[in-house]
């Protein structure tokens, strides 16, 4: 049983890594099983299919996001949105193949799109508040939801071109605490812009 569960999560490793670097549509079963070492058959025992290896790929990645951002909620104050947006760089740095799954899924508009949008990101942005039954909290809302992820991601599946340009890695832990420094300060700037709208 050691060995079957072995095999089943290498396979989970190796795709993972696969689909990260070139996409869903590219990689091939029989591309996975020989990077494991097994024939493609072999793949089957464990698999249904391709998409059932996307899947729980997915859920490996996805299941620690969407425990970060679960008490996130319409009525938070800024000191709960700036945690959860740290916590939430801090595990995209640890697991970079999020986001750039996150990417492929995106530019491919396939089925690894709808899997992302309905299993994962509608619980991700479930709590944005409507403005219209929570003024009070009009700041968490879906142009800054967007804004804010689109900062997220964008740090971590650019940072191999920003280490090519700048020489320095933005995944490691000094650069990863300056750019979550310049995340709680926009945050901050962001709430004291709507401390001074809601004063006028």
């Amino acid at each position: 049983m050691a060995i079957r569960r072995n095999t089943k999560e290498r396979i989970l490793d190796i795709a993972e890594n696969l689909f990260a670097q070139q996409g869903f549509a590219a990689t091939s079963v029989s591309e996975i099983a020989a990077q494991v070492g097994i024939s493609s058959p072999g793949i089957y025992k464990h698999f249904s299919n391709k998409f059932a290896i996307y899947e729980q790929v997915c859920h490996r990645l996805f299941t620690p996001l969407a425990d970060a951002t679960r008490g996130m909620a319409a009525d938070a104050d800024f000191a709960d949105t700036s945690q959860q947006i740290y916590q939430v760089l801090s595990l995209l740095a640890t697991t970079p193949n999020t986001a750039r799954i996150v990417q492929h899924a995106t530019l491919a508009r396939d089925e690894t799109l709808d899997l992302l949008s309905d299993r994962w990101y509608r619980k991700f942005f479930s709590s944005i508040s409507d403005p219209a039954k929570n003024p009070d909290k009009d700041w968490i809302n879906v142009p800054t939801a967007m804004a804010f992820h689109c900062m997220i991601l964008g740090y971590v599946t650019l940072a191999p071109l920003h280490h090519s340009i700048f020489g320095v890695d933005p995944l490691q832990p000094e650069q990863l605490e300056a750019q979550l420094k310049f995340q709680q300060n926009m945050v901050n700037g962001l709430h004291h812009l709507m401390q001074r709208q809601t004063e006028t």
